[in-house]
């Protein structure tokens, strides 16, 4: 599993089925994940929550999901939640691509700018933000309650 090219991938709006994959992704990707509660919620909001994921076709059933991200809509800002692959998936570009299709979203539902909290630890994640636009703004000191890192506030201005 895993070894399909990255173009094989297809994007689609996150649905309940897909919470089980989803929730696993979270628990191999971040200290404090996210619950199934919290991404029904989520769901519940379409008005504001904008979520997609990375499907590969060729997978058996209930290991389709190599990648999410979500975004919420504030006005005329996107609020980037949360971005995750896989680790079989991960240095393929498919968190690229993912940031790029939520990019692309938030302009079509009004977003002019957009903004996110990264580890300054994470270095995968700040270069590719600061790759695609995005400038360091501000600090929240101890925002992660797993370790008391730190967040790095960007912002991208533009979309």
């Amino acid at each position: 599993m895993g070894q399909a090219a990255p173009q094989t991938l297809s994007l689609r709006p996150l649905l309940a089925a897909d919470l089980d994959e989803v929730c696993a992704i979270e628990r191999a990707c971040f200290g404090t994940p996210w619950s199934r509660e919290l991404f029904l919620e989520e769901l519940a909001k379409p008005a504001i929550c904008h979520w997609l994921v990375a499907i590969d076709p060729a997978a058996p059933p209930g290991q389709g999901v190599a990648g999410y991200g979500g975004f919420w809509k504030a006005v005329d800002e996107a609020h980037f939640t949360n971005i995750a692959v896989r680790p079989d998936w991960q240095r393929r570009g498919q968190g690229r691509r993912l940031l790029l299709a939520l990019l692309d979203l938030a302009r079509e539902r009004g977003c002019l700018s957009a903004t996110l909290e990264v580890r300054p630890s994470n270095d995968a994640a700040l270069a590719l933000y600061l790759s695609e636009g995005f400038t360091a703004a501000a600090v929240r000191p101890r925002y992660y309650t797993d370790d008391g890192e730190d967040a790095l506030i960007l912002w991208r201005y533009q979309l």
